[in-house]
């Protein structure tokens, strides 16, 4: 199966589809994604199950406007990433991040230098400092492949007809009924202090995880279907304990880290409650 990301993401799940594959319900009809990062997940679970109800959000408006402009306009999207293209190198790079934090790139021309600066910048991060400007440095790709004309049109259809949303994921709330699936995918708990987790100005932290924890357990009341991944750290154990939920180990491939050889294979926790 082709999974169309067009972006990419720190944590994202292409990787572990097959282990999160083996955990999903046999069925599902309405399917809710409120941490979509580059939406991994969410395309697999389209071609797969073909949802009739489907909303997919997250909090970061550049992300959610450029699945729109996929969406939309995905034509007029690739023109402008073939210009980003054809004049990438890393002082282009440093003029484009710097409009892109100024507002002066506008609708799809603004999702176009979103994924461009994402595909060129350091390791494929996105992170923003707190006054929500994107300061990632330029990669050293020799030749980055920072979009895929068959792959955005691809994503572009199987993203029709479905509802995508700038929200904070408890929002979902709203629409969510019994045996409803949800797929959880935060801002992990950090292993260490000094792990990535700015998607957003505002770190996710401890408080933010307790809440996540109480809209799981909001939603099992509901009799919904919850799948959530997160790091394995005393907190994620303490709020997920073994007697109320299946938690299951997998091995996830990291790439995001300065220094090579700490990058590999670590433990992460699928966790859910059917």
């Amino acid at each position: 199966m082709i999974i169309p990301t067009f972006l990419k993401w720190a944590g994202g799940k292409k990787r572990l589809i097959k282990d999160i594959e083996r955990s999903l319900p046999k069925k599902i009809d309405r399917y809710f994604e409120p941490f979509l990062g580059a939406g991994a997940i969410f395309f697999y679970i389209k071609q797969k199950y073909n949802p009739k109800f489907c909303v997919i959000s997250d909090i970061n408006k550049d992300l959610i406007d450029t699945f729109k402009a996929v969406i939309d306009n995905p034509k007029e999207l690739i023109k402008f990433l073939k210009y980003f293209k054809k004049n990438n190198s890393k002082e282009f790079y440093y003029r484009v991040r710097d409009k892109f934090n100024k507002g002066k790139f506008k609708q799809i021309q603004k999702s176009a230098a979103f994924i461009y600066l994402n595909k060129t910048c350091y390791n494929g991060l996105y992170r923003v400092n707190s006054k929500g400007g994107f300061n990632v440095p330029y990669g050293k790709y020799k030749n980055p492949e920072i979009f895929n004309e068959k792959t955005i049109m691809f994503a572009s259809r199987l993203l029709k007809n479905v509802r995508i949303k700038c929200q904070n994921y408890e929002k979902i709330k709203d629409y969510i009924r019994k045996n409803d699936f949800v797929y959880l995918d935060p801002c992990y708990d950090p292993l260490k202090k000094t792990s990535f987790a700015n998607y957003t100005p505002k770190r996710f932290c401890d408080v933010d995880n307790e809440k996540l924890s109480l809209f799981v357990a909001e939603l099992k009341r509901r009799n919904s279907k919850v799948l959530l991944s997160n790091n394995i750290t005393k907190n994620v154990k303490r709020l997920y304990p073994k007697n109320q939920f299946n938690i299951i180990k997998v091995w996830c491939s990291r790439s995001i880290n300065c220094i090579g050889e700490k990058r590999g294979k670590i433990p992460e926790l699928l966790i859910k409650n059917y």
